[in-house]
């Protein structure tokens, strides 16, 4: 980066391979409805860094490399939802609890654990972040089309648990696409 040039990043919590395998399978399965989430993308956002600086980034690397946190298991609770920041910025767009819109994310919601809560506020606090309502979750993909939100409520989810790799710090590419800028391992159980 150049001086004065900024970015926008996340910091995430990389999900397990079973998990992801799983979720791959899932979205075959409501492809028709949803384009998936990359599987190398798939994550669960801790926070994240708006406008970054170079200044900002390297606080996060330190933080990142310095934290010392246990591996979190990962485990999907059955709470499905959706919505879309992006599209919550047009003045057009109305929220329906009963209807996925195009263009919404559906996102499967994730146990928070103790783990996940330490990671996730040690983080947040230590870089000055703040995550109003924070609510763990992985991103399945985006509607490619209305439909019942019914349809992704009552779908049966995988069960898999297995602790999540690593903790990383992505730039955003795209709405789809990120670069990983650290990646922090976190040690298995």
């Amino acid at each position: 980066m150049t001086s004065g040039q900024t970015t926008n990043a996340f910091i995430c919590l990389r999900i397990p391979g079973e998990l992801a395998d799983a979720l791959v399978d899932l979205q075959q399965r409501c492809r028709n409805r949803v384009d998936p989430q990359n599987r190398e993308h798939m994550h669960i956002t801790l926070g994240f860094l708006h406008d970054a600086d170079e200044q900002k980034l390297t606080k996060t690397r330190a933080l990142l490399t310095e934290g010392a946190w246990p591996a979190p298991a990962v485990r999907l609770t059955g709470n499905v939802r959706h919505g879309s920041w992006a599209l919550a910025k047009n003045p057009a767009y109305r929220y329906d609890e009963e209807v996925v819109q195009k263009g919404e994310q559906v996102r499967l919601g994730v146990e928070h654990n103790d783990e996940l809560r330490r990671i996730q506020e040690e983080i947040t606090q230590g870089l000055d972040i703040v995550e109003r309502d924070f609510w763990p979750h992985v991103t399945l993909g985006l509607a490619v089309e209305d439909f019942p939100a019914a349809e992704v409520r009552d779908m049966p989810l995988p069960t898999v648990s297995a602790p999540a790799p690593s903790v990383d710090v992505q730039q955003e590419v795209s709405a789809v696409e990120f670069t990983t800028l650290v990646r922090k391992e976190l040690p298995g159980p």
